[in-house]
Protein backbone atom coordinates (compact mmCIF):
# COMPACT_ATOMS: atom_id res chain seq x y z
CA UNK A 1 0.00 0.00 0.00
CA UNK A 2 1.27 3.45 -0.85
CA UNK A 3 0.58 6.67 1.06
CA UNK A 4 -1.84 9.25 -0.29
CA UNK A 5 -0.33 11.48 -2.96
CA UNK A 6 0.90 14.78 -1.60
CA UNK A 7 2.17 16.26 -4.85
CA UNK A 8 5.69 15.04 -4.14
CA UNK A 9 7.98 12.77 -6.07
CA UNK A 10 6.65 9.38 -7.23
CA UNK A 11 9.91 7.73 -6.15
CA UNK A 12 9.46 9.00 -2.58
CA UNK A 13 5.92 7.63 -2.55
CA UNK A 14 7.23 4.21 -3.64
CA UNK A 15 9.88 4.26 -0.89
CA UNK A 16 7.21 4.84 1.78
CA UNK A 17 5.13 1.87 0.61
CA UNK A 18 4.18 -0.77 3.18
CA UNK A 19 4.06 -4.44 2.31
CA UNK A 20 1.40 -6.26 4.30
CA UNK A 21 1.31 -10.05 4.06
CA UNK A 22 -1.89 -11.92 3.34
CA UNK A 23 -1.14 -14.58 5.91
CA UNK A 24 -1.83 -15.67 9.47
CA UNK A 25 -0.53 -13.09 11.98
CA UNK A 26 1.22 -15.23 14.58
CA UNK A 27 1.98 -12.20 16.76
CA UNK A 28 -1.70 -11.28 16.86
CA UNK A 29 -2.56 -14.85 17.81
CA UNK A 30 -0.04 -15.12 20.64
CA UNK A 31 0.04 -11.53 21.97
CA UNK A 32 -3.41 -10.17 21.14
CA UNK A 33 -3.52 -6.86 23.03
CA UNK A 34 0.16 -6.06 22.66
CA UNK A 35 0.04 -6.73 18.92
CA UNK A 36 -2.94 -4.41 18.53
CA UNK A 37 -1.13 -1.68 20.47
CA UNK A 38 2.05 -2.23 18.44
CA UNK A 39 0.13 -1.78 15.19
CA UNK A 40 -1.62 1.30 16.64
CA UNK A 41 -5.07 -0.16 16.21
CA UNK A 42 -6.59 1.92 19.00
CA UNK A 43 -10.24 1.21 18.27
CA UNK A 44 -9.68 -2.56 18.07
CA UNK A 45 -7.70 -2.42 21.32
CA UNK A 46 -10.51 -0.50 23.03
CA UNK A 47 -13.09 -3.02 21.77
CA UNK A 48 -10.92 -5.89 23.02
CA UNK A 49 -10.59 -4.28 26.45
CA UNK A 50 -14.34 -3.64 26.68
CA UNK A 51 -15.05 -7.23 25.64
CA UNK A 52 -12.74 -8.56 28.38
CA UNK A 53 -14.32 -6.28 30.97
CA UNK A 54 -17.77 -7.57 29.97
CA UNK A 55 -16.54 -11.18 30.05
CA UNK A 56 -15.05 -10.79 33.52
CA UNK A 57 -18.23 -9.06 34.73
CA UNK A 58 -20.33 -11.95 33.45
CA UNK A 59 -17.83 -14.40 34.96
CA UNK A 60 -18.17 -12.86 38.41
CA UNK A 61 -21.99 -12.72 38.17
CA UNK A 62 -22.60 -16.14 36.61
CA UNK A 63 -19.46 -17.98 37.64
CA UNK A 64 -18.15 -19.07 34.23
CA UNK A 65 -15.82 -22.04 34.33
CA UNK A 66 -12.12 -21.24 33.72
CA UNK A 67 -12.21 -23.48 30.65
CA UNK A 68 -14.89 -21.21 29.16
CA UNK A 69 -12.64 -18.18 29.72
CA UNK A 70 -9.77 -19.98 28.02
CA UNK A 71 -11.99 -20.95 25.11
CA UNK A 72 -13.17 -17.36 24.72
CA UNK A 73 -9.58 -16.05 24.84
CA UNK A 74 -8.29 -18.51 22.23
CA UNK A 75 -11.24 -17.89 19.91
CA UNK A 76 -10.57 -14.14 20.03
CA UNK A 77 -6.86 -14.82 19.48
CA UNK A 78 -7.63 -17.05 16.50
CA UNK A 79 -9.87 -14.35 14.99
CA UNK A 80 -7.12 -11.75 15.38
CA UNK A 81 -4.56 -14.13 13.92
CA UNK A 82 -6.70 -14.64 10.82
CA UNK A 83 -7.99 -11.08 10.41
CA UNK A 84 -5.19 -9.04 12.02
CA UNK A 85 -3.45 -8.00 8.81
CA UNK A 86 -6.81 -7.06 7.27
CA UNK A 87 -7.40 -4.70 10.21
CA UNK A 88 -4.10 -3.00 9.39
CA UNK A 89 -5.09 -2.70 5.71
CA UNK A 90 -8.46 -1.17 6.64
CA UNK A 91 -6.78 1.33 8.95
CA UNK A 92 -4.41 2.43 6.19
CA UNK A 93 -7.26 2.64 3.66
CA UNK A 94 -9.20 4.94 6.02
CA UNK A 95 -6.15 7.21 6.12
CA UNK A 96 -6.11 7.44 2.32
CA UNK A 97 -3.48 4.82 1.49
CA UNK A 98 -4.00 3.00 -1.81
CA UNK A 99 -3.40 -0.55 -2.90
CA UNK A 100 -0.60 -0.14 -5.42
CA UNK A 101 0.28 -3.71 -6.29
CA UNK A 102 -0.10 -7.33 -5.26
CA UNK A 103 3.14 -9.28 -5.06
CA UNK A 104 3.50 -13.02 -4.66
CA UNK A 105 6.63 -14.05 -2.77
CA UNK A 106 7.87 -16.50 -0.15
CA UNK A 107 9.53 -13.93 2.11
CA UNK A 108 9.43 -10.21 2.85
CA UNK A 109 12.81 -9.42 1.17
CA UNK A 110 11.71 -11.22 -1.99
CA UNK A 111 8.37 -9.36 -1.95
CA UNK A 112 10.15 -6.02 -1.53
CA UNK A 113 12.52 -6.78 -4.38
CA UNK A 114 9.67 -7.73 -6.73
CA UNK A 115 7.58 -4.72 -5.78
CA UNK A 116 10.40 -2.21 -6.21
CA UNK A 117 11.44 -3.73 -9.53
CA UNK A 118 7.90 -3.37 -10.88
CA UNK A 119 7.19 0.03 -9.32
CA UNK A 120 10.43 1.64 -10.46
CA UNK A 121 10.01 0.20 -13.96
CA UNK A 122 6.60 1.92 -14.16
CA UNK A 123 4.62 -1.34 -14.11
CA UNK A 124 2.44 -0.68 -11.09
CA UNK A 125 -0.66 -2.40 -12.43
CA UNK A 126 -1.17 -6.11 -12.45
CA UNK A 127 -0.69 -7.79 -15.83
CA UNK A 128 -3.98 -9.03 -17.21
CA UNK A 129 -4.35 -12.70 -17.85
CA UNK A 130 -6.20 -13.31 -21.10
CA UNK A 131 -8.97 -15.83 -20.84
CA UNK A 132 -8.52 -18.88 -23.03
CA UNK A 133 -11.53 -19.81 -25.16
CA UNK A 134 -13.37 -22.85 -23.81
CA UNK A 135 -12.32 -26.06 -25.48
CA UNK A 136 -15.05 -27.88 -27.37
CA UNK A 137 -15.92 -31.22 -25.85
CA UNK A 138 -15.07 -34.17 -28.09
CA UNK A 139 -17.88 -36.69 -28.21
CA UNK A 140 -17.55 -40.20 -29.57
CA UNK A 141 -19.49 -40.90 -32.75
CA UNK A 142 -20.96 -44.23 -31.71
CA UNK A 143 -21.97 -46.06 -28.57
CA UNK A 144 -19.15 -47.32 -26.38
CA UNK A 145 -19.24 -50.73 -24.77
CA UNK A 146 -19.02 -50.42 -21.01
CA UNK A 147 -17.31 -52.88 -18.69
CA UNK A 148 -18.34 -52.27 -15.10
CA UNK A 149 -18.29 -48.55 -14.49
CA UNK A 150 -15.49 -47.68 -16.91
CA UNK A 151 -15.70 -47.41 -20.70
CA UNK A 152 -13.41 -49.65 -22.68
CA UNK A 153 -10.31 -47.89 -23.98
CA UNK A 154 -9.97 -48.43 -27.78
CA UNK A 155 -6.72 -47.83 -29.54
CA UNK A 156 -4.62 -47.60 -26.41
Amino acid sequence: MTPPPDGGDRREEIEQARLIPESFALGAFLLTGLWLLGKRLWLATLILMLAWIAIFYVQTRLGLHPTALGLIYWSIALFLGIEGNNLVVRKLARKGWRLADVVEARSLPEAERRYFERALAGETTMPRAEAAPPAAAVRPSGPLPIIGLFPEARGR
